[in-house]
């Protein structure tokens, strides 16, 4: 697993092609979203999602680590500006870009599992639609679906990126799921799950 310092990740892409290693395993780009001051939701029990994207990010990590490249654009609690996260996944050269939240609503009834792409990326399409399939065959939660938007990490990022919305930690029942970690471990191989199906399909 690599940081999201951009001269860490050069450092270590030249060793690994001295090394004759993994130049020809597949980069993933996991991205924790929010961080340090910026807290991002916060639930209704005071749950901030920085802290449970940090944690399902990890996790996903951990699962990739055995045959991809795994670049972080955050390993802590720290402030990464979002033009910052795009320039770790564009400079890694990563082939996959996967940012993890949690949506929040002012109706505490919202629920359920949705994952966006950039409106006009068709691979980005597909794999969403991957990681979505996965989300709610592992999760049982409501299918809120795919949707387009252009939320910069999807925009500024030239690798095919999803933004993947785990559950409302606005919704009391999905705010305590969040934190349970059967539930992360769900998610976190259901993202994985996705990225081995985008590339089984050969998109």
């Amino acid at each position: 697993m690599i940081d999201g310092e951009v001269s860490g990740v050069r450092s270590r892409r030249m060793r690994n092609k001295q090394l004759g290693g993994s130049e020809k395993m597949k980069w993933i780009c996991i991205d924790a979203g929010h961080g340090g001051k910026d807290p991002g939701a916060i639930g209704r029990s005071g749950l901030n999602e920085k802290d449970i994207n940090m944690q399902v990010a990890l996790k996903v990590a951990d699962l990739l680590m055995d045959r991809y490249v795994v670049v972080m654009t955050r390993t802590d609690d720290q402030y990464v500006s979002l033009g910052k996260r795009c320039d770790i996944a564009n400079q890694s050269k990563s082939h996959l870009f996967v940012s993890i939240h949690c949506n929040a609503a002012e109706n505490h009834e919202a629920n359920g599992i949705e994952t966006f792409h950039y409106y006009t990326s068709t691979r980005g399409k597909l794999f969403a639609n991957a990681i979505q399939w996965g989300l709610i065959a592992l999760t049982d939660r409501r299918d809120r679906g795919v949707k387009a938007a252009g939320f910069q990490v999807l925009r500024d990022t030239s690798m095919p990126a999803v933004l993947v919305e785990l559950g409302f930690i606005t919704n009391t029942e999905e705010e305590q799921l969040l934190q349970k970690e059967e539930f992360q471990n769900a998610c976190a191989k259901a993202i994985v799950k996705g990225i081995d199906d985008f590339f089984d399909r050969g998109y």
